[in-house]
């Protein structure tokens, strides 16, 4: 399993009222788009808080913000996806950050 931290774009699917997280239906990866097959599974993981408190500009840090950082969860996808319907899919591990730098989504791993 490779490690990634690069920032993807994500197409979710139309949220439920179960489901919280929506999951994700496509992602574009290095300029490509990947099309999600299957979802493999889903989990919650600490996220790397380190980055926010390494990049913060300290004149915007107010108290108890590094607590809540390093408190807060992202939420893992692993799917099976392939870049078009040709080509043979892969497992990749998309996560899904809400912190408070603004929502986003990054690819965190890739089966080998």
């Amino acid at each position: 399993m490779r490690r990634f931290s690069d920032t993807v774009q994500v197409r979710v699917h139309e949220r439920e009222q179960s489901e919280v997280p929506a999951r994700p239906e496509a992602f574009i990866w290095r300029g490509r788009l990947y099309v999600v097959r299957d979802v493999l599974g889903q989990w919650r993981e600490r996220r790397a808080w380190w980055h926010d408190a390494l990049d913060a500009d300290e004149a915007q840090v107010r108290p108890g913000e590094t607590l809540v950082a390093a408190a807060s969860e992202q939420h893992v996808w692993r799917v099976e996806a392939s870049p078009g319907w040709s080509f043979a899919p892969g497992v990749y591990d998309l996560a899904h950050d809400e912190s408070p730098r603004g929502d986003q989504w990054s690819l965190v791993r890739v089966a080998d």
